[in-house]
């Protein structure tokens, strides 16, 4: 593959390591103290990539037992919010001290062991997992690449999680480089803290490679796989801008270098981000898969979620879920972001916007569990998402889908009554000045609601008690109208099936759920089935053809499905039924300050103060005493 070399301009980064500016400008002198540091009480970590072809790595960790009764621990849950247990890809734990000697290790949680030790005693252990899932969320490594969420491979000794760590890849095959966010001393990366070596995306392959800087800033971008439809300089091109307008609206650039991570190839599509970097899957069967919408979702997350976090989320609990009622803030409104990223860098446009916020009424009306579930409800019930019933259209309700929808009902909110003086931009930039660059978090929705309402100067209680704790639905053409657009209905029939679809690994579409006593399961239909043909013609395609190809097939047809390696033939008599399609067109009738609502919401900016009294000037100072145990 062709490998876009670095721009003359850029900071060398030696043989493929992301050195900060900072860290490059270090003295000599420092560097040398550095590299003498004493390796008492640093936890090492050798990965050896010698069976990485079979999905396979064997993993040593040396470290100290400064208290005796060494307790180590392997994350039950990391990258997404759902407990995993991730020892069950653990195999061949074992102990023993520097000489080599045998040490008992003994189970005391199903993820965690304790072992023999006395305090002071350094120890070894050994053991391999099992890296064969490919997709943003997981490890994977074969013959081709290895791509690592160390939270998922790395046990960590309880007791020295604050303590300074480094790990090193051995036997890593010749062709490849490796690229994650660490900085590189004497062969081994480093980190501070068990927290710090973990956050960082981690691929090892021969991939492509770009860089440029950003006000001052080295800005890395790796790619691998399928690159028919994007290469490095398109690749650069996007996220330069994504930067710029993101940068632009937050008003800093909180990262000292930035790591992107593209893989082309088949598998789940998305994102995961990083404090400094993330990790984005885009299958090439899946075209343009909105590669610039992921780019910014992920990038934001560099602000929200990774710097400005709820204090419901800290400290961070890797042996039981973090339970918060705010997912909706850190998914949803970061979701939100993505779209004001993509209108501000002249990615996206009026009509791309309105027609994805169609998209966002359409989906949740759609869900009966909108009716009976509140969006902090979604955000605490998160962890119940790995179960196939939870995820029923009549059981949840996405945080990330509700979330962004609050997003822009807020967004709308605050310019209306404070005349697009201000923005849920004024809201954002609070929070990251406030709680991020002083290292505190904030509480929660109150502290939320506290900056929304002095935002649009008035007491939006009611708005939040409506958008956080009450079902739906939201009302739209109230919210809409504060941008002079109203909401257009139409009915049409539809053929319901009763089951819902996702993709496989493999992007094939696969049965997620299936309704009690709906047509597919009169069909014989069960979770997990592979939908193979309908009528004889091929269903192997992406995921939103097969959906409409199913769901515009009138009378009866049949399905072949593989179940377990099995092929069945299912005939489906399905049932016609009143669907609702929307459209978000602009109000004629609308005045001045909703059009100056409009242009404020679709092109990023707030209006110079106008004609008629501001809200924010009619602001109630008792709002602030009401809402001061936020701060």
């Amino acid at each position: 593959m062709p490998r876009y070399g670095h721009p003359r301009s850029a900071p060398s980064f030696g043989p493929r390591t992301f050195l900060s500016r900072a860290c490059v400008a270090t003295s000599a002198w420092l560097l040398l103290a550095l590299a003498v540091l004493p390796l008492h009480g640093e936890t090492r970590y050798e990965v050896d990539l010698a069976d990485a072809a079979s999905g396979r790595l064997h993993v040593e960790m040396h470290t100290t037992c400064e208290h005796g009764g060494c307790e180590l621990q392997m994350p039950v849950w990391n990258a997404t919010y759902q407990v995993r247990d991730f020892v069950q890809f653990v195999e061949g734990f074992a102990a023993e001290d520097e000489s080599g000697r045998p040490i008992d290790a003994r189970k005391v949680q199903p993820s965690r062991w304790e072992l023999e030790a006395k305090p002071g005693d350094d120890v070894r252990v050994r053991y391999e997992v099992v890296v064969n899932r490919p997709g943003p969320f997981d490890s994977y490594a074969g013959a081709d690449y290895a791509s690592l969420n160390l939270g998922q491979i790395l046990i960590y000794p309880v007791e020295q999680r604050r303590g300074p760590f480094s790990l090193r890849f051995r036997h890593k095959p010749r062709p490849w480089w490796v690229a994650l966010t660490l900085e590189s001393q004497g062969g081994r990366y480093r980190a501070a803290s068990y927290d710090e070596l973990i956050d960082t995306p981690v691929l090892l392959a021969d991939f492509n490679e770009t860089t440029f800087t950003f006000s001052g800033r080295p800005i890395r971008i790796v790619s691998h796989g399928d690159q028919t439809k994007y290469d490095g300089r398109e690749l650069s091109e996007v996220a330069r801008k994504v930067i710029s307008a993101a940068s632009e609206i937050m008003g800093d650039v909180p990262f000292p270098a930035y790591l992107f991570v593209y893989h082309f190839i088949e598998g789940p599509a998305g994102g995961m981000e990083y404090r400094n970097g993330t990790s984005i899957h885009l299958p090439s069967s899946c075209g343009p898969c909105e590669l610039d919408v992921l780019t910014a979702h992920e990038l934001f997350h560099a602000w929200n979620v990774k710097r400005i976090r709820p204090a419901s989320l800290e400290p961070i609990d890797f042996t039981q879920p973090n339970v918060t009622p705010t997912l909706w803030f850190c998914e949803g409104v970061t979701s939100a972001y993505a779209q004001y990223i993509l209108l501000k860098s002249g990615l996206s446009d009026e009509s791309r916007f309105l027609d994805h916020v169609t998209q966002l009424i359409t989906e949740y009306e759609k869900r009966p569990a909108s009716r009976v579930q509140t969006v902090e409800e979604s955000s605490i019930e998160t962890w119940l998402e790995r179960y196939t019933d939870y995820q029923r259209p009549n059981r949840s309700v996405s945080y990330y889908l509700s979330g962004e929808i609050i997003g822009h009902l807020m967004d709308l909110t605050i310019r209306h009554y404070s005349a697009n003086e201000r923005s849920l931009d004024d809201v954002m930039r609070v929070l990251n000045q406030q709680y991020a660059q002083r290292g505190r978090f904030f509480k929660d929705a109150s502290a939320i609601e506290r900056l929304a309402s002095e935002s649009a100067g008035r007491d939006l209680t009611e708005e939040f008690a409506e958008w956080l704790r009450a079902p739906g639905p939201f009302r739209w053409d109230r919210y809409l109208a504060f941008a002079g657009y109203r909401l257009e209905t139409a009915h049409r029939s539809k053929v319901k099936l009763g089951m819902t679809l996702t993709a496989d690994k493999h992007d094939r579409p696969t049965v997620r759920s299936v309704e009690a006593h709906g047509v597919a399961a009169r069909a014989g239909f069960e979770a997990g089935d592979r939908l193979v043909a309908l009528d004889g013609t091929s269903l192997r395609l992406p995921l939103p053809e097969a959906v409409k190809m199913l769901g515009s097939t009138p009378g009866q047809f049949t399905v072949e499905v593989d179940r377990d390696g099995h092929p069945r033939q299912l005939k489906v008599r399905p049932l016609a039924g009143d669907t609702v399609s929307y459209r978000i067109v602009e109000d004629p009738a609308a005045s001045p300050r909703q059009k100056e609502v409009r242009r404020g919401w679709i092109e990023r900016r707030v209006a110079a103060p106008m004609a008629y009294p501001s809200p924010s000037a009619r602001f109630d100072a008792r709002l602030g005493e009401r809402l001061g145990s936020a701060r």
